[in-house]
């Protein structure tokens, strides 16, 4: 048997909804509406059919909320979701309180059922949905700001008050009350410690996953072993499609960051950051002044926490279609984005060319004391001292191709200091932060400015998507050598260790199928989706209109029906627990009480000898038995039953009356 929501909770909830979204006015709009009905005396018959109309709105709405969500962030959808749940099921809680039964025929929510022609009784069930309508109501609200104070005083309210008619009649209402308010303040204790545990652990994940897919320069360090750690994954990062071109580029160098300074294990940037002011056209940010004959290229990437450092190609010119909050640069032409949203499009033209880095400083000389007697050892083998800039290049480069080895092995430094001095003494072999590193220093011996630099080697083209994926796995370390006053790209990992990184870690077909996929759904949402959607949105919803309206008109005639002013509709659970109350008071007035502690199988073997004749004695068991059979069967009590419930009631009461 369901039990309805006390009288005026459903719109206090409400109200509570339109205030904590600054929705007042329309809370209590669909307040007054559901409260209503304790004002009007006409109710209508509803059909199971008649309400399958109201379940159709609430479809049509629901699909139209979901419609428009397309053109939002992902989070953003779900709390506009959220947000409308109660207005878009308002129609099918409006049509319950409105009918004459005040409940809902099952059938309604099944279409197979709505269709048999020949139901049996036993199969007709009535529920009233106030109670889940209040829980979606109370979920709605929990979207706004579920840690305050506010929120859980009034959730707490409405708990009690909603639950005050399901109180126990073993305790007095002090006692259930006194449990139901230490059991709130214990929840509300508990609500604070799991929101503290959960902030921690988003803390915690958060800072874990942005630094396990991006080298990090919000830090303005990179340790020597962190590009090692990203290349045991092939998870697709971002995407990029040069513009222009009819064939897929070759091996591209996409820059994230430049460090100058080198402290044994560890490479630092003291470069700081400045912001881009953004250009009047939303989402174009002019990074350096326009110049002619630049190329062009699309990057789609991910942001973490709504910020990222872009990978991006040399002499970046102007960004466009970008859409975030805020966009900034160093000197050494690192960009980072904030404010963003999980997936953007970035428009990029640039020259090629590192014009736009900051000219050699002094710490792009500097070597660590530990490894100056290596690195020292090195150059005088090679005899760059007696070299043009041009020759130490090629020397450096053919030294560390016949010299070295590419692995992602790392051996242990045994009796070294360092890991450089393992690596150029001991193992000569290594992954691409050593060699990047070993070459810096080794040019700065010889007296030429180096810069290490961190980012991706973009080589794998996807037919597919037409666009060339970077994976995790294509994390790369790399020099900047000045030479002839231009800085450029050096390279000094053998070529060797693409194909080492392939063999090392495959691609998942599967892991890239889903990659593609929720691009596909990223562009559709962002682009393709959002331009549809702020179009076409009438049109994607006219066919959901139009679909509800044959269905309303293929509806039959409702019938009005008119409740009697001095007969109230009573809650049939009210009318049975009433009628059973009334033998309880009766026989406490002959001196048979039922106690609190007293189950009422106990209270039936006491009191049943003060009936004098067999039948009372069968008809006042019955009675306890249709009673537990409707307190606790899932079935409850049918029409049939409940009559006879009803006549045993009142020949147990006039015998009771009888009695001395």
């Amino acid at each position: 048997m369901e039990r309805k929501a006390p009288p005026f909770l459903l719109g206090a909830i409400l109200l509570f909804w339109g205030w904590q979204y600054q929705l007042l006015t329309v809370g209590l709009i669909l307040c007054l509406i559901v409260e209503s009905i304790h004002l009007f005396k006409f109710r209508f018959s509803f059909a199971p059919e008649d309400f399958n109309k109201a379940i159709d709105i609430s479809i049509v709405l629901l699909t139209a909320t979901v419609v428009i969500s397309l053109s939002m962030e992902s989070v953003k959808a779900i709390f506009v979701l959220m947000k409308w749940l109660p207005a878009i099921f308002f129609p099918v809680i409006a049509a319950q309180q409105f009918s004459v039964e005040g409940q809902i025929d099952i059938r309604a929510f099944s279409l197979a059922g709505k269709k048999k022609k020949k139901i049996r009784a036993a199969d007709v069930k009535q529920i009233d949905i106030s109670y889940y309508y209040a829980l979606i109501v109370l979920l709605s609200t929990g979207m706004v700001r579920p840690e305050g104070i506010e929120f859980y005083a009034g959730i707490s309210l409405f708990f009690f008050w909603g639950l005050w008619q399901f109180s126990s009649q073993r305790l007095s209402k002090f006692v259930w009350g006194l449990c139901l308010s230490v059991i709130i303040f214990s929840g509300f204790w508990g609500h604070q410690a799991i929101h503290e545990i959960s902030r921690k652990a988003r803390m915690l994940m958060m800072s874990y996953f942005s630094g396990y897919y991006h080298v990090n320069p919000f830090k303005n360090s990179t340790a020597l072993g962190d590009i090692g750690r990203l290349k045991l994954s092939d998870v697709i990062l971002f995407r990029v499609k040069p513009v222009n071109t009819d064939k897929p580029a070759g091996l591209m160098l996409l820059q994230n960051a430049t460090y100058t300074v080198f402290g044994t294990t560890t490479w630092h940037s003291s470069s700081s950051f400045e912001a881009v002011a953004p250009e009047e056209e939303k989402g174009f940010w002019q990074i350096q002044p326009p110049v002619e004959n630049v190329r062009n290229m699309i990057i789609y990437s991910r942001l973490i926490r709504k910020r990222a450092v872009l990978n991006l190609p040399p002499g970046v010119v102007s960004i466009g279609q970008m859409k975030v909050g805020a966009c900034e640069k160093n000197e050494m032409q690192t960009i980072r984005v904030e404010d963003g949203p999980s997936f953007i499009k970035a428009f990029v033209s640039y020259t090629g060319k590192f014009s736009y880095d900051l000219l050699p400083y002094k710490s792009d000389l500097m070597i660590p004391e530990k490894e100056q007697e290596g690195i020292k050892g090195i150059v005088q083998k090679l005899n760059l001292e007696n070299q043009s800039p041009d020759q130490i290049v090629k020397t450096v480069e053919r030294y560390f191709l016949t010299q070295y080895a590419y692995s992602l092995d790392i051996k242990g430094k045994g009796a070294y200091a360092t890991p450089v001095q393992n690596f150029i003494s001991h193992t000569r072999a290594g992954h691409c932060e050593l060699f990047a590193t070993t070459a810096a220093l080794i040019f700065r011996q010889a007296n030429i400015p180096a810069r290490y630099v961190t980012g991706f080697m973009a080589r794998e083209y996807s037919g597919l998507e037409d666009c060339i994926v970077v994976r995790q796995r294509d994390a790369h370390a790399w020099v900047k050598v000045y030479i002839d006053g231009q800085w450029e790209n050096f390279d000094a990992t053998p070529a060797a260790f693409l194909q080492t990184d392939f063999q090392k870690v495959h691609p998942s077909m599967i892991s890239d199928m889903l990659s593609f996929l929720r691009f596909k759904l990223f562009e559709l949402r962002h682009e393709t989706g959002k331009k549809m959607i702020e179009k076409y949105s009438f049109w994607l919803i006219l066919p959901l209109g139009l679909f509800l309206f044959f269905r309303l008109k293929k509806s039959n005639s409702i019938k009005k029906a008119q409740v009697s002013g001095n007969k109230k509709n009573k809650d049939p659970a009210i009318s049975v627990h009433e009628s059973f109350f009334r033998i309880e008071e009766e026989f406490a007035k002959k001196g048979y009480p039922k106690h609190a502690h007293e189950t009422y199988g106990a209270w039936q073997n006491r009191v049943i000898h003060c009936f004098e004749q067999p039948s009372a004695r069968a008809r006042f068991s019955d009675v306890i038995a249709m009673y537990h059979q409707w307190r606790f069967s899932r079935y409850g009590m049918d029409l049939s039953r409940k009559n006879k419930f009803d006549a045993d009631i009142e020949f147990i009461l006039m015998e009771i009356k009888s009695l001395p």
